[in-house]
């Protein structure tokens, strides 16, 4: 007989899901792909919560889940995870905080104790699988890590959240409690709650206008989008912010929307809300793989998921993807065929020559091009080049932000030449600085910066301005880039 061990199949606060499980102690799908090291490791058996080995399985088969519903959207198990690695290490207990984290190098989980409770994240299927999100999309869109851009950074949390619901509901006994507690889906319940456990905890410690409602974030919202570099840094949580946890619920509000459409449109039942969130989920992937690393990144996606459903579906679910953006503040352009345009003589080297002049950047700035694969180009090319830009007006005396400007190419081929441009150059001057200069200003507003121990050893660089208290597990540092002080990120927390 196979070994057991307990698994909560959603959030150990979720309120109407189902209950703990006793599930084979199952392992990662074979073959050559992208898996996890989940540390410290533990062998089957029944343990209680908050030890070491109830965490070792809980966040294990969260991420075995993670990884299945990753294939069936795109066909496929992903072959690595960023930087070509096969196994990402996973850290059940990094530390005290109230956040779960993703830096390129592992998945960090934290745990937690006040008033006599105690909170470990990762015993919440939406905490690790949000994380989880953001390693896939960092593996087939390396290039958004590094875009100081606010909507960008909001589309990478966005998407994890997209990721936790897409994978809650490939569960049927979740579906059908799901449609128990609101048969059309326009009720809260506890799968478009998300992480209630760490919401409740950081309500608690930190008050009211902390975190949302029963739960850390609501996929069912109304918000609607706004040019995010005009929001205040920081808002109570019912109310919109420039920080990019507040703004991604904006496009998750979106995507929700997105999957009740397409529900709506065919019979009730949890077996079409399955389908609804498949063909959602697998119409976001497509979407985010094309789409450039530009400001207005939320309208691009969903334009491209209205794209991918003419392509894939005859456009059935066109009207539904459109109804759900509109809700939420997004009117989608009407989807058109990118022209291929010529740039320069047909080989690498003489196009960057007249990218970097289109892009705003010297010659000589390296030109990075991340190769996808489309349905309408073939393989393309998303390409970035950067340029730094003082902070000094936003308080960090001394310290650069990278700017990027970005484009999209057709390439001959996997490695090939460049053979001209998709779509518009954004280039790094302009709306991009502004776009950078808001985004510094969030990170300095939340905490969510602080100076590498290099950079106070090499250089007097004052510490951010204290507006507010500095995060455990800060998102960006300021290191030495190119002989400066520079903003860079190192990763993606869970909370703002």
């Amino acid at each position: 007989m196979a070994a057991t061990v307990s698994f909560v199949p959603n959030d150990p606060l979720a309120s109407g899901g189902p209950p703990v499980r006793s599930v084979s102690a199952g392992n990662y799908p074979p073959g050559d792909i992208a898996k996890f090291d989940v540390q410290p490791s533990a062998k089957p058996g029944t343990y209680d919560p908050l030890t070491p080995e109830f965490d070792y399985w809980q966040t294990k088969l969260a991420l075995i889940g993670g990884l299945r519903t990753w294939k069936t959207l795109t066909g496929s198990f992903l072959g690595r995870w960023w930087g070509d690695q096969q196994a990402l290490p996973v850290l059940t207990d990094a530390g005290d905080d109230l956040n779960a984290f993703y830096n390129r190098s592992s998945l960090q989980f934290f745990s937690h104790g006040y008033g006599g409770v105690t909170v470990h994240s990762a015993e919440s299927v939406d905490v690790v699988v949000h994380e989880q999100g953001h390693a896939l999309l960092d593996a087939i869109r390396s290039d958004f890590f590094d875009v100081p851009f606010i909507e960008v950074g909001a589309l990478h949390e966005a998407f994890g959240d997209c990721n936790a619901i897409l994978n809650a509901f490939e569960d049927r006994a979740t579906r059908e409690a799901v449609i128990v507690a609101s048969p059309d889906l326009s009720g809260n319940q506890f799968v478009e709650s998300l992480a209630e456990q760490l919401g409740d905890a950081i309500r608690r410690e930190y008050g009211p206008d902390s975190v949302e409602t029963g739960a850390l974030r609501h996929a069912l919202n109304t918000f609607r989008w706004v040019d995010p570099t005009g929001l205040p840094s920081w808002a109570p949580a019912d109310q919109l912010a420039g920080e990019v946890h507040s703004f991604a619920r904006v496009f998750v509000g979106a995507f929700y929307d997105t999957i009740r459409n397409i529900y709506a449109g065919g019979a009730s039942g949890q077996a079409n809300l399955r389908t609804a969130s498949r063909t959602a989920g697998k119409l976001l992937v497509a979407a985010v793989r094309t789409v450039p690393a530009a400001p207005d990144t939320f309208s691009g996606v969903g334009q491209r998921m209205v794209q991918a459903d003419i392509t894939a579906n005859a456009g059935v679910n066109a009207k539904a993807v459109t109804d759900a953006f509109e809700a939420h503040g997004m009117t989608l352009a009407a989807p058109v065929m990118s022209l291929l345009v010529p740039l320069g003589p047909r080989k690498r080297r003489g196009a960057t020559g007249e990218l970097r002049e289109r892009l705003g950047v010297p010659q000589g700035t390296r030109v990075d091009v991340h190769e996808v694969d489309s349905d309408t180009h073939g393989t393309i090319g998303h390409v970035t080049a950067y340029r730094p830009v003082p902070l000094d007006a936003e308080g960090l005396q001394g310290v650069n932000i990278m700017v990027p400007g970005v484009a999209r190419v057709q390439l001959a081929r996997r490695g090939g030449d460049i053979t001209g441009v998709l779509g518009d150059v954004s280039p790094a001057t302009g709306d991009a600085e502004r776009q950078a200069r808001a985004f510094a200003r969030t990170l300095v507003a939340s905490g969510d910066i602080r100076v590498s121990t290099r950079v106070t050893r090499a250089r007097r660089i004052a510490p951010p301005p204290a507006v507010a208290p500095p995060k455990r597990t800060a998102s960006n540092e300021i290191r030495v880039v190119a002989g400066e002080p520079t903003v860079v990120r190192v990763g993606f927390s869970s909370r703002r």
